[in-house]
């Protein structure tokens, strides 16, 4: 019986014999150092020298200081073990909440596209033909029940490609140990007596996948002991379903004309397709506008049902922020809006520290001390040691905050205050990495608002008060602070 040894090292030599990638590529290695990813550059180290092999690490600032200074101190010891030189790509402090509220997407979608992004720069500078990520077995699993359950299309199925050549790159992404297990790459890396370095966050349930790793695939594992190649194989047949769907689109959209700012089409036209294709091919239309911003799948299957469904001649706009569609008779134009529902976005780098803020539009937050004698119901007090990479921001349309009542919008929110809609931007919202922390609309006639999460039972302690002002209101909390 093969070792696990033998086995990871015959699954990336069958790999890279299947895509022909010979001794000769050059290949960039997205290293985090834990165990999956070391395991990969071990692997990939037996079968190249050195030259032919680019490690690179990326810093995105999304845990305490001192675990990346010690995490980042073992990848270099590691790497100069195996008689390589380490590249630590450093997207800067702040750049992943920032990202986050810029395309309107969570943390973990940001973090994950300026990773790519700078992995792809630094592909191009240093040269290499190939980028090689860690994803295993494990990973495709988590992601096929991420997107199913998530009603995504028969193309994103397929999940984490083994190959794919990235668009406007001489690149091609690779993943090398995708048959391989997670245990299994643990083992590996242990009969070669290496330490790999443990992210914190792995153990934690604030991201999706986090949650689907602990909760959801060890009783799957433990039910179907043939998994791993059961969604291998689905996977495959999912891609070939794809790719056969992606023909029939791109032949399908030379009826679209794509003016510059906008796209027409003919809705008769649209109605005339097989019902397979008609997401695709609104997808395809929007993300023609290139904005750098998630194209949301519920409006992708409005626009979809708006289109099928309202009565011929008829003229609507159906908007989802900078995306806009007309329908006017047979004639549907897609085109894009300018101005953004984004107006700011700044980290907080103590949260607990005493401050006052210009977050623009004539809009000042206050972080006070807390103190008793100065509790006032209306305003918000909270332990700020608990918040985790804390972001003020503006309010973004796809916002939900989950409150004692249950999940609601913001928008939603704001509107039952009566609060116009073009005074939207002024209301400042905390986030952390865990989401949605506060809303506060006080000072527009609204209420200041606490996720459920962070209300503090009788025994946790309370650091600060958190307020919004326009500046030439000064608050009551802040004429009444001690001199």
């Amino acid at each position: 019986m093969p070792t696990i040894d033998a086995e990871v090292l015959n699954k990336v030599v069958a790999f890279l014999a299947e895509y022909h990638i010979d001794d000769q590529a050059r290949i960039g290695v997205a290293f985090s150092g834990g165990s999956d990813s070391l395991a990969l550059l071990l692997a990939l180290r037996q079968l190249y020298t050195p030259d032919h092999l680019h490690v690179m690490y990326v810093q995105h600032h999304l845990r305490p200081a001192e675990e990346l200074k010690a995490e980042m101190a073992l990848n270099g010891e590691n790497c100069l073990k195996l008689g390589i030189g380490l590249r630590i790509l450093d997207l800067g402090e702040g750049s992943v909440a920032m990202a986050a509220a810029r395309r309107r997407g969570g943390l973990e979608e940001a973090a994950r596209h300026l990773r790519y992004e700078a992995l792809y720069d630094e592909c191009a500078r240093a040269g290499c033909t190939h980028l090689s990520t860690a994803h295993n077995a494990d990973d495709q699993l988590e992601t096929t029940l991420m997107r199913l359950f998530q009603g995504a299309s028969i193309t994103a199925l397929e999940g984490v490609r083994q190959v794919r050549t990235v668009e406007g790159r001489k690149l091609t992404l690779i993943r090398p140990v995708l048959a391989c297990s997670h245990a299994e790459l643990a083992d590996y890396v242990g009969q070669h007596a290496m330490i790999w370095s443990e992210d914190s966050t792995n153990n934690e349930d604030a991201y999706l996948r986090n949650t689907i790793r602990h909760t959801i695939t060890p009783p799957i594992l433990s039910v179907f002991g043939g998994a791993y190649d059961a969604i291998a194989l689905m996977s495959k047949r999912f891609g070939e379903v794809g790719r056969l769907l992606d023909s029939l689109t791109e032949h399908a959209l030379k009826v679209v004309s794509f003016l510059p700012g906008c796209a027409v089409f003919s809705r008769s036209w649209f109605n005339s397709l097989d019902s397979a294709m008609r997401e695709l091919v609104l997808f395809r239309i929007i993300a023609n506008f290139e904005t750098g911003e998630r194209i949301k799948g519920s409006f992708i299957q409005r626009l979809r049902k708006a289109l099928e469904e309202s009565p011929d001649g008829g003229s609507w706009v159906l908007e989802s922020c900078q995306y806009h569609c007309k329908v006017d008779k047979d004639v549907c134009t897609c085109y894009r809006v300018d101005q953004g529902c984004w107006h700011f976005c700044r980290p907080l780098a103590d949260p607990a520290e005493k401050q006052i803020l210009d977050v623009g539009n004539d809009v000042l937050f206050s972080i006070l001390p807390y103190d008793e004698g100065l509790a006032d119901s209306t305003l918000l007090a909270l332990d700020a040691t608990q918040l985790e990479g804390a972001v003020l921001r503006s309010v973004q349309l796809s916002d939900e905050i989950c409150l004692e009542g249950g999940t609601v919008k913001v928008t939603k929110l704001l509107s039952s205050y009566k609060i116009p809609k073009h005074l939207y931007p002024l209301v400042v919202v905390l986030a952390d990495r865990s989401g949605l922390v506060a809303v506060f609309a006080r000072f527009l006639g609204g209420r200041d608002r606490l996720a459920k999460r962070f209300k503090a039972p009788l025994a946790r302690r309370l650091t600060n008060i958190y307020s919004s002002n326009k500046r030439n209101n000064c608050s009551e909390i802040e004429k009444r602070q001690p001199r």
